[in-house]
C-alpha cells in the first residue's frame, strides 16, 4: 500500500514537473513564503523542491527532508543546480539533526501522510527556535475523503477543529488558521462522491496547451494570487495553519 502510494505520488510530481501551469501550488508556495520569518527554513516532506526554490530566491537558506529516493532523483533533474540542499529522511528523522535552532518548518501537504500525527507535531517543537513558526497546509473536510486520499497515502482529511486541537495539544499557540481553494470544492466534491472517480486536474500538467487551456490557466492564476491568497472564504479543500511554540 505505502509502495503504491508512493509511485502514484511521484507520477503526479512528474507530470507536474514544474510550476509553469501549476496554477495550485505556484500560488500556495507564494503565500506560504510570504509567511516565513528569520533566515532559515527547513521543509518536512519537501518533494521535488519548489517551495524551497522560492525560499532561496527570496534569501532563505533552506534544507528539504524527503524518504522517497524517487523525489530526491527528480529534485536534482529539475534542479541541478540549487541553492538548498535535500536530505533524506523523515518529520521524525530530523529531530535528531536539528535542535532548536530553525526559524520556519512548514509541512505542505504532509501531515495527512504521517499515521502518528499528534507525535510528530510533539517532536517537531525540538526543531524550532524560540521565535520558530510551524506552517502547515493539510486537506480539509474529512467527509470529501475519497478514491484520490487513498491512492496518493492519505490516513485523513482535517476539519478546523480537529488540526487546532491537535496543534495546541502539543503545545503550540496558533496564530492563523485559514481555508484555501475555494474552487477545488465543487469538482473534488462531483468526482469523488458522485461519480466515485479519482479526481485529476490535467490542466495543472506540465505539456503543450491549447489556447483556450492557456486563458483558463491564465484567469485561475491570477484568481489565486489576488483572491484566494487574500481571501479567507471559511470554506475550501485545504487548510493553512501558522503555529508557534506555547
Amino acid at each position: 500500500m505505502i509502495k503504491k502510494a508512493e509511485q502514484n505520488l511521484y507520477e503526479l510530481y512528474k507530470q507536474v514537473d514544474t510550476l509553469k501551469n501549476d496554477f495550485r501550488n505556484k500560488n500556495l508556495y507564494k503565500l506560504i513564503v510570504s509567511k516565513l520569518r528569520g533566515r532559515t527554513l527547513l521543509d518536512i516532506g519537501c518533494g521535488v523542491g519548489h517551495l524551497l526554490f522560492l525560499a532561496a530566491k527570496m534569501g532563505f537558506k533552506g534544507v528539504g527532508v524527503e524518504p522517497s529516493k524517487s523525489l530526491q532523483k527528480l529534485h536534482l533533474k529539475i534542479y541541478p543546480q540549487s541553492r538548498f540542499q535535500i536530505i533524506d529522511g523523515d518529520a521524525r528523522s530530523v529531530t535528531k539533526v536539528f535542535q532548536s535552532q530553525v526559524d520556519n518548518v512548514t509541512l505542505i501537504d504532509v501531515l495527512e501522510h504521517i499515521s502518528d500525527d499528534r507525535g510528530t507535531l510533539r517532536a517537531l517543537k525540538k526543531v524550532l527556535s524560540k521565535a520558530g513558526k510551524l506552517i502547515i497546509v493539510v486537506p480539509a473536510h474529512p467527509y470529501l475523503y475519497g478514491k484520490r486520499d487513498k491512492s496518493i497515502g492519505h490516513f485523513r482529511r482535517y476539519s478546523k477543529k480537529e488540526l487546532g486541537d491537535k496543534l495546541e495539544v502539543a503545545g503550540y499557540v496558533i496564530e492563523e488558521i485559514r481555508f484555501w481553494n475555494v474552487l477545488g470544492i465543487f469538482p473534488y466534491f462531483i468526482s469523488e462522491k458522485i461519480l466515485k472517480r479519482e479526481l485529476r486536474v490535467k490542466l495543472r500538467e506540465n505539456k503543450r496547451q491549447t489556447f483556450f487551456e492557456k486563458v483558463l490557466i491564465f484567469l485561475l492564476d491570477k484568481w489565486f494570487f489576488y483572491i484566494e491568497n487574500n481571501i479567507d472564504f471559511m470554506f475550501g479543500l485545504s487548510l493553512i495553519c501558522v503555529a508557534k511554540k506555547a
